[in-house]
C-alpha cells in the first residue's frame, strides 16, 4: 500500500464534476472512465482554468523524466474533447503556435472528508501491476532498458510483456482476461519509408511470435494495416474487437533506432504496460538472448521452456538480411503488382545475404504465388519460383506455418492435388492456430471443391481472427453463391459492398448472385460498379450508353467484343476465364467452350467458377465442358 497525493478540491463545470483525489470524472452523475494520462491532462488544464499553457509545459508536467513527441499530447487533448464536447460544450481552446487553454465557469469546493486517498498495488510474484491509473512495472532494476541488439530484441521484450499481462489477467479472477490483442504497425516519427517498413515489419514479427504461443488471439497483419497512422488507437481496437491494443512509434536518428511502445486496455483506455527502447542502428542482436532470458526468469511461472525458445527464435543472425526481410513484408502487405514486385526483390536480397534464411524464402514463395492468384502474373512466370522458394523454406525450417499456406495454393491451383493441398492447410493451422491466412485459404479451397458448409465454418474462424477483413466477408458470400443459396449470398455481399465501397470483389460476386435469381438488370449494374472500381469507368460508361440505347443484350455483346480486343492486345491483362464468363453472358456456346478450354490450358485460378455459376448451365451437357469439369475436384 502507498499513499497517493491528496488533492483537496472538487471542481464543477457544466454538467461535469472532477474529483482529482478520487481520480474520478462525473457527467450528470454518471462516472466517466478516462485513461490515466487523459485524466492527468484534464486536471492540469482545469487547475489552470482561463490561462494558456504551452505545449512544452504540459509535456514536461505530464511526462516527467520522459521524452515524448508532441503527437502524444495532441492525442490526449483529442480524447478529452470527445468526452467533454459530447454535449455541445467546448471547454478546451487551442492557442495557435502555443498550446491550450481550459475555459469554463469553474466552481470549486472541498470534499466532505479529508481522509487520505489510498492507491492499492497488487503484486504477483516478481511482476507488479498498478491498479487503474499506473502502468505495469517490471521487477526492480528493470524499469528501463538500453539495448544494443537490434529490432528482434525489441520484439522479444514486447512479446514477453504482452504475454505476461495476458497471463496475469487470467491468474487474477477480479479482472477480465485479455484474450485478444491487436498489434498496430509502429508509426514512423521521421516519416521515411525505411522506418515505416521496419515499423510494420517489427509489428508483423510480434504478431507471428505471439500467435505461435497459442495463448491469446492475435489479429493478423492485414487486419491492422488498413488503418491510417493518425487513427485513434482505442477506436481501432474497438473496431477490431480486441481486449488490448499495442501501439508505438519508431524513429531513426543520430545513428540510433528508438522505439516507444505501450499496451492499452481497449475498453477502459488504461495503460497496461509501456517502455522505451534505444539501439544503435548497426547493432546485430547482441543482447537479445541475455535480455530475453532475464525477463523470462521474472516470468518463469508463466512461460514454458518451449515458449521462451519460440520468443527468442531468430530466422537469421544477420541484421542486414533481417532488415531486407522486414521491408519485403512491408511491400507485400500492399497487395499490388508493384508491392509484390518490390517485396520479391527485397526477399531475394535477404537470401543473397543469408542463404539459410527460411522466412525470407517463405516470403519469396508467397509473393510469387499471390502474383499468380491475384491475376497479376502468368503461372509460368511465377509458380516455378514460388515452388522452389517454398520447398527451400520448409527444408530449412519444417515448422514454418506460412510456408505451408503457400504450398497449399500451389498444390491446389497448379498441381490439382486436392488431398495434399488440404493436408498442407491443416499443417499450417496446427503449427499456428492464429494464422488467419491459412483459414482464409482453407475456406476458399473448401468452397471450390464444393464443401460449402465446411468452407463457411473455416471462414468463420478467419472472421474471428480478422473481423473486418473484406476478403473473408466476400469469400463467405462466394461460398453461398457457389452453393446457389442466392438470398444468403446477396445479403452477405450487399453488406460487404456497403462496408467496403472501394472493394470490387463483392460487386462482381453480387452480379453473379443477381444473375442466379434472374435479376439481369441488377446484375449488369453491379458489373458496371465493379468495372468502375477497377479503373474501367470509360468502358462502363460506354456500356451504359449501349444498354440505354439498344438494350441489355446489346450491351453484353459490346462488352464481350471489348474484352476480346483487350485480350488480343495484352494476354496477361485479360484471363481466359474472364472471357469464358463474358461469352457465357451472351450465351455464345462455341466461344464459351473455347475459352473454358483455354482457361484449363493456362491453369487459370478462376476456372473453378464454371462448376457453380448458373451462367454456364447452358453448356453443361456438352462433352467439351464435361471434359474440363472432370479435371476439377468433385
Amino acid at each position: 500500500m502507498e499513499t497517493a497525493e491528496n488533492k483537496r478540491f472538487i471542481y464543477e463545470f457544466g454538467r461535469f464534476v472532477l474529483d482529482p483525489a478520487e481520480r474520478t470524472l462525473y457527467s450528470s452523475g454518471d462516472v466517466i472512465h478516462l485513461p490515466a494520462k487523459v485524466f492527468d491532462t484534464l486536471v492540469l488544464l482545469v487547475e489552470n482554468n482561463g490561462h494558456a499553457i504551452s505545449k512544452e509545459k504540459m509535456i514536461s508536467a505530464l511526462w516527467k523524466d520522459s521524452f515524448v513527441e508532441e503527437g502524444n499530447l495532441t492525442r490526449q487533448i483529442s480524447d478529452l474533447r470527445k468526452v467533454l464536447n459530447s454535449g455541445g460544450d467546448a471547454f478546451i481552446e487551442t492557442v495557435p503556435k502555443h498550446g491550450y487553454r481550459f475555459k469554463a465557469e469553474l466552481r470549486t469546493k472541498r470534499p466532505t472528508s479529508d481522509e487520505e486517498v489510498i492507491a492499492e498495488r497488487r503484486t504477483v510474484k516478481r511482476v507488479t501491476f498498478a491498479v487503474e491509473n499506473e502502468p505495469a512495472q517490471l521487477p526492480p532494476g528493470r524499469r528501463s532498458f538500453t539495448l544494443w541488439g537490434k529490432i528482434t530484441t525489441v520484439a522479444g521484450v514486447v512479446v514477453i510483456a504482452i504475454v505476461a499481462f495476458a497471463f496475469w489477467h487470467e491468474w487474477t479472477p477480479a479482472t477480465p482476461a485479455i484474450r485478444t490483442i491487436a498489434v498496430l504497425p509502429l508509426r514512423s516519427l521521421g516519416g521515411d519509408e525505411d522506418s515505416k517498413a521496419i515499423g510494420l515489419g517489427l509489428s508483423d514479427t510480434l504478431i507471428t511470435k505471439l500467435g505461435t504461443l497459442k495463448r491469446v488471439i492475435i489479429r493478423p497483419t492485414n487486419a491492422v494495416t488498413p488503418f491510417p497512422d493518425q487513427n485513434d488507437s482505442l477506436e481501432t481496437g474497438r473496431r477490431l474487437g480486441v481486449d488490448a491494443i499495442l501501439e508505438g512509434t519508431i524513429q531513426k536518428a543520430e545513428g540510433k533506432l528508438r522505439v516507444n511502445a505501450r499496451l492499452l486496455n481497449t475498453a477502459t483506455g488504461q495503460q497496461i504496460w509501456a517502455d522505451k527502447f534505444e539501439e544503435p542502428s548497426g547493432g546485430i542482436f547482441s543482447l537479445e538472448d541475455a535480455l530475453s532470458s532475464s525477463i523470462s526468469q521474472a516470468l518463469a511461472f508463466e512461460l514454458t521452456k518451449s515458449d521462451n525458445e519460440e520468443l527468442h527464435h531468430r530466422g537469421t543472425k544477420n541484421t542486414d538480411a533481417y532488415e531486407m526481410y522486414l521491408r519485403g513484408r512491408f511491400y507485400q502487405t500492399q497487395d499490388t503488382p508493384e508491392g509484390f514486385g518490390n517485396s520479391i526483390k527485397l526477399y531475394q536480397q535477404a537470401i543473397a545475404i543469408d542463404p539459410n534464411f527460411a522466412e525470407a524464402y517463405a516470403g519469396l514463395g508467397d509473393a510469387n504465388v499471390l502474383l499468380f492468384n491475384f491475376g497479376f502474373g502468368e503461372a509460368n512466370n511465377t509458380i516455378p519460383a514460388a515452388r522452389q522458394a517454398v520447398d527451400r523454406a520448409l527444408q530449412l525450417d519444417p515448422d514454418l506455418s506460412n510456408a505451408y499456406t503457400s504450398r497449399a495454393l500451389i498444390e491446389f491451383l497448379i498441381d490439382h492435388d486436392w488431398p495434399r493441398a488440404e493436408k498442407s492447410l491443416q499443417k499450417a493451422i496446427n503449427l499456428n492456430a492464429n494464422n488467419a491466412d491459412a483459414f482464409v485459404r482453407y475456406g476458399f479451397f473448401l468452397t471450390n471443391v464444393g464443401r460449402f458448409d465446411d468452407a463457411i465454418d473455416k471462414l468463420g474462424r478467419a472472421k474471428d481472427l480478422n473481423p473486418l477483413s473484406p476478403i473473408v466477408q466476400a469469400d463467405i458470400g462466394l461460398a453461398h453463391l457457389y452453393a446457389r443459396r442466392y438470398p444468403q449470398a446477396i445479403e452477405q455481399l450487399e453488406k460487404t459492398a456497403a462496408d467496403n465501397p472501394n472493394f470490387s470483389l463483392p460487386e462482381w460476386l453480387l452480379a453473379a448472385s443477381y444473375q442466379g435469381i434472374g435479376d439481369t438488370e441488377k446484375a449488369f449494374n453491379a458489373d458496371l460498379k465493379a468495372l468502375e472500381l477497377e479503373g474501367g469507368a470509360d468502358l462502363a460508361e460506354r456500356m451504359r450508353k449501349v444498354r440505354d440505347a439498344e438494350g441489355l443484350d446489346a450491351a453484353n455483346h459490346f462488352w464481350f467484343k471489348e474484352t476480346l480486343a483487350a485480350r488480343q492486345s495484352d494476354s496477361e491483362a485479360i484471363t481466359a476465364a474472364l472471357l469464358a464468363n463474358r461469352a457465357a453472358a451472351i450465351k455464345d456456346r462455341e466461344q464459351t467452350l473455347d475459352w473454358i478450354e483455354k482457361a484449363r490450358e493456362e491453369d487459370d485460378p478462376l476456372l473453378f467458377e464454371i462448376k457453380y455459376l448458373s451462367d454456364f448451365d447452358f453448356v453443361r451437357d456438352d462433352p467439351r465442358f464435361q471434359a474440363v469439369a472432370a479435371t476439377l475436384p468433385s
